[in-house]
């Protein structure tokens, strides 16, 4: 690997079943295809147990296959918790710790190796992660650019209008976009959704990725599809080399 990063990681947030993990995951195929190598984090992650009990791939392992360079799954998913409860629950009962410093030097690392650092975050900005701090706490002490993303189901659309309003407040570069996890069904309610969110963040949304089908075994084909749907924000994170 040759990049040397340069960037601050852009956090990648949104509430649960919102596409996050897949979303990185076609942003780094982005990246290969323009001689560019990003990394990913996912720095809190539970059910550890029941993961290994259906031989599952975690969030981790799918990271390091799209990674280049062979990254250990360790590096680039650093706390895992065993247990399938809340974040700061599960951490509690193993005995984990967060170290912010441990995690800071992570991120370091990783920005030494790769271009740029894609951070997914917990489901919700109220996740807690430690007894003093919930997700937009470390959110706002990082500073960090946040692409939030939204599933466009009536089942999380109250909760997403309460998470950008609190996102909006933590005085951070934000973009909004728009990932459907399945296929459309009702286009009145999929434009309810974006007309509201955007007259409530007082952002427009810049784009919506379409759904894709097997998507575990097509982040190429959503890597192409995003590139589509969002190409100012592609521009913006995955520039080429200067020499290129």
């Amino acid at each position: 690997m040759t990049d040397k990063g340069n960037k601050q990681p852009v956090m990648v947030a949104g509430l649960r079943k919102s596409g996050k993990t897949a979303f990185i995951c076609a942003l780094i195929q982005l990246g290969h295809l323009s001689n560019i190598n990003l990394a990913a984090l996912k720095p809190f992650d539970i059910g550890l147990i029941q993961r290994n009990a259906i031989e599952g791939t975690s969030d981790g392992e799918l990271f390091c296959r799209q990674m280049a360079g062979d990254p250990m799954e360790i590096l680039v998913s650093p706390y895992v918790a065993n247990e399938v409860y809340p974040v700061e629950m599960a951490f509690r009962r193993d005995g984990i710790k967060i170290n912010w410093g441990f995690l800071r030097e992570r991120l370091k690392i990783l920005n030494n190796l790769y271009a740029l650092t894609l951070v997914e975050l917990p489901g919700s900005l109220y996740t807690p992660v430690t007894e003093e701090k919930m997700v937009f706490n470390w959110l706002r002490e990082s500073g960090n650019r946040v692409i939030w993303l939204i599933n466009p189901v009536a089942e999380q659309f109250e909760q997403n209008l309460a998470e950008i309003s609190l996102l909006k407040s933590l005085d951070l570069e934000v973009d909004l976009v728009i990932n459907n996890t399945a296929p459309i069904t009702n286009q009145d309610l999929l434009m309810y959704i974006w007309e509201k969110i955007e007259q409530q963040s007082g952002q427009e949304i810049v784009g919506m990725v379409p759904h894709v089908r097997n998507l575990e075994n097509s982040f190429g084909r959503m890597a192409e599809k995003t590139a589509r749907a969002l190409p100012s924000l592609i521009d913006r994170l995955i520039i080429p080399p200067q020499n290129a």
